[in-house]
């Protein structure tokens, strides 16, 4: 509810700022298969919260609400835009945990066992099965922007900030970034665009155990490119090439590298579109960032992380020495980083 709340305020807001004349606002709504934010698809969350394998294709929807508004300076907008999940939005218990005394806190079903048959004290209300703080609803967020257009003889520009706020009320967290738009003066049959931005904001790590901290505290560089086809047609097709490159802000991991190559075919018919895109994510290393071995282009798999993996661990340990048991285990127990991931999407869009 608070969710819509925010989605209809917002829309008030921008109508009513556009009730004068010379003023004009550019609004969409999105319904897409998974939110992918410079290579990162958060439908990787949904695979960790349900304990299934990371795949190709995840079904994680969104609506994507967007506003852009016109200030009364000329050339000075305003930017609203929004992500709220579908699906997955309850918290679960995935790591099937019996005694624990924290959401994805470590197993203590033997200490518990142990400390009972000595006759120490077990508190049942704080040591017990918890939750893990995984609802796709903890990573529902807005940006909001200002930034100013202008065009130049050598080219079409926009530069501004904006913020993200995470709506998460129990972890929230939120960063900021500068950036500059370039359209060059050439080629404009291909609609080049050159995209630059720098995060002022410190890279805080996302949640525990998810790599979300590439999606905060990072420059990032796009280019594209994208033409119109059939434009005096019923329905118009829009096939576009997008690619980035990101260079993470923190103290941790350092890594750099192409993070997406985003490649899109839409179909616009009067105010509708239908989007097919096939999200490529060359560099592993930007993504193996959370496990035991952090170079070796993979992650661990939901499907194997619990359940009956401590019997598995247990009969190799009873076979091997402790290193090649555990060398083996992290292997078993990981599945190689899924670098193509196809997403679809459907938006209508309104100007006034």
């Amino acid at each position: 509810m608070f969710k819509i709340l925010i989605v209809l305020l917002s829309l008030f807001f921008s109508i009513s700022i556009f009730s004068q004349e010379e003023k004009a606002m550019w609004m969409s709504v999105r319904m897409t298969s998974d939110h992918n934010f410079r290579g990162y698809n958060y439908g990787a969350l949904a695979s960790q919260r349900n304990n299934t394998s990371y795949a190709n294709y995840t079904f994680a929807p969104a609506i994507q609400p967007q506003f852009v508004y016109s200030l009364p300076l000329k050339g000075l907008k305003t930017l609203f835009w929004g992500n709220f999940f579908m699906n997955n939005l309850k918290d679960k218990d995935s790591d099937l945990f019996i005694l624990q005394d924290s959401p994805g806190g470590e197993e203590r079903f033997s200490t518990i066992v142990s400390d009972m048959e000595t006759g120490k004290y077990y508190d049942p209300s704080k040591t017990r099965s918890y939750r893990e703080r995984n609802s796709l609803g903890r990573y529902d967020g807005i940006f909001f922007g200002i930034y100013y257009d202008w065009k130049t003889a050598i080219g079409d520009w926009s530069v501004g900030t904006w913020m993200w706020s995470n709506l998460n009320r129990y972890g929230k967290y939120s960063w900021q970034e500068w950036f500059i738009w370039y359209s060059p003066p050439f080629a404009k049959w291909a609609n080049p665009k050159l995209s630059f931005f720098l995060n002022t904001s410190f890279d805080n790590g996302g949640s525990q155990g998810t790599p979300l901290g590439i999606t905060n505290g990072q420059n990032y560089i796009s280019a594209e490119i994208s033409h119109k086809f059939f434009a005096d047609r019923l329905i118009q097709v829009i096939p576009k090439f997008q690619a980035g490159y990101v260079q993470n802000n923190d103290n941790t991991n350092r890594r750099a590298g192409i993070s997406n190559i985003l490649t899109s075919l839409q179909f616009v018919l009067g105010r509708i579109d239908l989007t097919l895109q096939v999200l490529y994510r060359p560099e592993a290393k930007l993504y193996d960032t959370y496990d035991a071995n952090r170079s070796d282009g993979k992650l661990p798999d939901p499907a194997r992380q619990y359940g009956n993996n401590r019997a598995v661990y247990d009969e190799l340990a009873r076979r091997y020495p402790k290193d090649v048991t555990s060398a083996i285990f992290n292997d078993w127990t990981s599945e190689k980083f899924v670098r193509t991931i196809f997403i679809f999407s459907m938006g209508y869009t309104v100007e006034f």
